[in-house]
């Protein structure tokens, strides 16, 4: 690698295309009904490139005569005395609603009511070689490369992390060799991919010292396929977003009255089965169109596909583990089939996928309700806000069966010197500190995991949403089941079962 010790990150794919929104006449920007104190913009002008929009959410609750230093305003917020817990679960903290319906999952019934079948699919485990851990690697070179495989929704924080970790002239250098970063943008489930089957080696080098997915359900994944060592120097959480469905208003409200149960893949496989029979739950009159990214390319599209095998195979059964036996199940290979032909998943990434609904709102894209990550789900709402604000809100549900983004920050030892373990290190204690936590919940909507953001100042940054969309706070209350850890083979052959399925048959498909 080439460039300066304190040159910018870089990324080894190219950015998305801009997209240019139709122009407007020029209006005042007003985000959530409070006026920015910076000068005003044509809000319908904005380029929106997801791959580095930064949706400055410090600038929400900016209250009129602010002054620099206070919780809230731009320039950052006042410190104040951690809580003892974050988020902690108290009765005034509001929670979804539990629907009439909410026991009544049907999920097997709709596959049996609409006939639906599918040619089956063979299921095996993975097998892979095992590697042994190689540590560690001599470091004879003046520059510390440390190399950042991240998931896409945190590129922005950790580049912005980045530049100021590397101006920083108290960590920016180990034994007067400076350190540089790079954060490379790629899907979790490619990663995770590549380190199992010894891609990222070249030379006796690992090309990444960092594995940062968006959660964790890969790490077995990885660990597996190492042997004789320890893989990982560190693993910890760096910040947390929880799993949502996200539907525009009108569309929620017709769920909510005529289907009746929280959102989860049954709800959006009951709505499926309404449609196919004739009924129409879109008050105007449009079908009802649900999206989630490729399993294969994106974490939150392995989180659908465990999610559905949970609710599937676990709906009358707490903390089961799905085995490969159950994914042999010919029903359940048709109910996949059936939500594969039935849902758009034509995005690799979880931000390509909300991106349309940003720019063009309810009525401007085809797309009714998707799965994301909760922070993605707070950007469409800020932005819908600036660009449209008398248009169709985005509702945002907790899924009954929620799995929580961990956001894990995993120093790979395998391959590299210890220079580049310890320079790895320091850069995920620094974005533990609370000015760079601070910036994640600010700038992209992640719930901190550091104890020094105070209640108050989430609240500060994320209440209006609270009312507005339908956020909740207490990660506690926001789901009533979550899934526990399953097996990374299974998830594995999950996807692979997925990939394979063909188009299923059924007398209304």
């Amino acid at each position: 690698m080439s460039g300066s010790a304190n040159s910018a990150p870089t990324e080894r794919r190219s950015r998305s295309p801009f997209v240019m929104l139709g122009r407007t006449a020029a209006r005042t920007l007003l985000v959530l009904g409070i006026a920015l104190a910076a000068p005003a913009l044509p809000a319908a002008e904005k380029l929106f490139d997801f791959g580095s929009l930064n949706v400055d959410l410090s600038k929400v609750q900016a209250k009129p005569g602010a002054t620099p230093g206070q919780a809230g305003t731009p320039s950052g917020a006042a410190v104040k005395e951690a809580p003892a817990q974050q988020l902690p679960s108290t009765p005034e903290s509001p929670a979804p609603v539990v629907l009439p319906r909410d026991g009544q999952e049907s999920i097997g019934a709709t596959v049996k009511t609409q006939a639906v079948t599918v040619k089956p699919v063979e299921v095996a485990a993975a097998k892979t070689g095992q590697q042994q851990v190689v540590y560690p690697v001599a470091e004879d070179r003046q520059v510390i490369e440390v190399k950042i495989a991240a998931g896409s929704e945190k590129k922005d924080w950790f580049e912005e992390a980045a530049r100021r970790f590397m101006a920083d002239p108290a960590r920016n250098s180990i034994d007067g060799k400076p350190i540089r970063l790079t954060i490379d943008k790629i899907g979790s489930a490619e990663s995770a991919a590549l380190l199992a089957d010894g891609k990222t080696m070249h030379g006796g080098r690992n090309e990444y010292q960092v594995w940062a997915p968006a959660s964790s359900i890969f790490r077995t994944v990885v660990e597996d396929a190492f042997t004789g060592g320890k893989l990982f120097e560190t693993d910890e959480s760096v910040a947390r977003s929880p799993m949502i469905f996200i539907t525009w208003e009108p569309v929620q409200q017709a769920i909510d009255q005529k289907v009746q149960k929280s959102m989860s893949f049954d709800t959006i496989t009951e709505v499926f089965s309404r449609e196919l029979g004739g009924e129409k739950i879109d008050p105007n009159g449009r079908n009802f169109q649900f999206g989630f990214t490729r399993p294969q390319d994106s974490n939150s599209g392995a989180v659908a596909l465990i999610t559905m095998a949970y609710e599937f195979f676990a709906k009358d059964r707490t903390r089961y583990r799905i085995r490969l036996e159950d994914l042999k199940n010919p029903d359940f290979q048709a109910y996949l089939a059936f939500m594969k032909y039935m849902s758009d998943q034509t995005k690799d990434s979880t931000g390509k996928l909300a991106e349309p609904l940003m720019q063009a709102g309810y009525g401007g894209q085809p797309l009714s309700s998707v799965y994301v990550y909760e922070n993605l789900g707070v950007k469409l709402a800020f932005i819908r806000k600036a660009n449209d604000p008398g248009g169709a809100k985005p509702m945002i549900r907790y899924p009954k069966y929620n799995l929580i983004s961990d956001h894990p920050y995993y120093t790979l030892r395998h391959g590299n010197s210890p220079a580049q373990v310890e320079a790895a290190r320091r850069f995920k204690d620094f974005l533990l500190t609370r000015d760079i936590q601070l910036l994640a919940l600010q700038k992209e909507g992640f719930r901190p995991v550091s104890t020094q953001i105070s209640n108050q100042e989430m609240n500060d940054v994320l209440g209006d949403f609270v009312t507005e969309n339908g956020l909740v706070p207490d990660l506690i209350k926001a789901s009533q089941i979550l899934i526990p850890a399953q097996s990374g083979d299974v998830i594995m052959a999950l996807i692979r079962t997925y990939q394979g399925l063909g188009d299923p048959i059924g007398p209304n498909l």
